[in-house]
């Protein structure tokens, strides 16, 4: 197997990004799609494999359309939320049914303005399936997610002194709270089915074969490695709290702020000061912790499960060590340099994914694409509408 490549470097893309921001700013935002175009053509022709590359294909004014008429329903929104509430929720309402149809016109179109080696891609999935995917599934893991804290906070209170129906209330809960972990496994592997299983390179499939139950396992392993991180968090700053002379620097201000002596209170104790920030960058580093751990995951297990035309197959090298510490570090940088380093973060981001992306070039790899490029030189297809959103797939 040979891993993709990119070849960018931080200083070319920051010229291009600062670029587009200030046209951005001076034209108050219309030039935005043609800011998204560059951004895109230049990580795609930057990113290679055996020295082919891939290529964007969307023009400004293509992106400009769709963009367009988000800017319009978002000012239309704004503009009834403030006259009718209720209306409001009207229209926040039809977006969420419109939502899946977005997201497959999204798909469809950034498909279709995307190649490799001359050869585009295409997605054929179908808009029944969208709707399954993106509004009934996510409808139904909100219900399980929800009902949860409805169940114990309205149940624990009516059955208060029976130990019995308290106790069973709990169980019942962590009954639905496993059942939502796994609806959790299902959605995702439905929505990544449908994304793999309906994209096409040329006249080749893609496929995959995915478990909920494998999504399952690590989403638990997720929350136990969340919930150790956590506690391993607030040990840590508890025990050097305490060297201070302060057995407990937080005791008895949870609830409390607001109030001005408190806030003094806070401000003027080092000890405190401490603590709270302590237990604030710990959390941060455990969210990036968790998500590089799950992301990673994840993604190894679609690779690894991954193929185009049954022969061609794929792998993910990518670690949660190397995701978590690109991850906070470029962080960090964006802080301090004020988003400045913001060209040279996705630039390592992109370069990590690509390093870590592994394909079997070994199976006649130059022959097979050869046989795409000669396939599709005969099709034509035209770009259609652009709808351009994000799917949360880690791939």
């Amino acid at each position: 197997m040979k891993s993709l490549n990119f070849n960018g470097t931080g200083l070319e893309y920051f010229k291009i990004w600062i670029v587009n921001i200030l046209l951005v700013i001076v034209t108050l935002g219309l030039y935005y799609p043609w800011a998204k175009v560059r951004n895109n053509r230049y990580f795609y022709a930057n990113s290679t494999l055996e020295d082919r590359n891939f290529d964007y294909y969307a023009t400004g004014k293509q992106l400009f359309f769709g963009y367009l008429i988000a800017m319009a329903l978002f000012l239309l929104y704004v503009v009834i939320q403030q006259v009718s509430p209720a209306g409001s929720g009207i229209v926040f309402l039809l977006f969420i049914i419109a939502l899946p149809w977005i997201v497959w016109r999204s798909l469809k179109f950034n498909m279709r303005i995307t190649s490799f080696s001359n050869v585009r891609f295409s997605f054929e999935g179908q808009l029944g399936g969208a709707y399954f995917n993106f509004l009934l599934l996510p409808f139904i893991f909100i219900v399980l997610l929800y009902s949860i804290p409805i169940l114990l906070t309205f149940g624990l209170a009516k059955a208060a002194g029976s130990i019995a129906t308290q106790t069973i209330l709990v169980v019942v809960s962590l009954l639905l709270a496993g059942l939502a972990v796994y609806m959790l496994g299902v959605l995702k592997k439905k929505n990544t089915s449908y994304f793999l299983n309906s994209t096409r390179y040329g006249q080749g499939q893609f496929s995959t074969e995915l478990e909920a139950t494998k999504f399952m396992k690590i989403s638990f392993k997720t929350i136990g490695l969340f919930l150790v991180a956590v506690l391993a968090c607030l040990i840590i700053v508890s025990a050097f709290t305490m060297t201070s002379g302060t057995s407990s620097p937080l005791a008895g201000l949870a609830g409390k702020f607001g109030d001005p002596e408190v806030m003094q209170e806070i401000f003027g104790n080092p000890s405190v000061l401490f603590a709270i920030g302590s237990i604030y960058i710990g959390l941060l580093l455990i969210s990036v912790l968790v998500f590089s751990y799950s992301f990673a995951r994840q993604r190894s297990y679609i690779y690894a499960n991954s193929k185009l035309d049954n022969k061609i197959s794929f792998a993910s090298t990518l670690k949660a060590r190397s995701m978590a510490w690109v991850s906070f570090t470029n962080l960090l940088a964006v802080i301090f340099s004020l988003g400045l380093a913001i060209p040279w973060a996705k630039v390592r981001v992109a370069r990590l994914l690509l390093e870590n992306t592994l394909v079997d070039t070994s199976v006649g790899f130059e022959e097979y694409v050869t046989q795409q490029q000669a396939e599709q030189s005969s099709l034509g297809e035209q770009i259609g509408d652009a709808f351009d959103v994000d799917m949360g797939i880690s791939i």
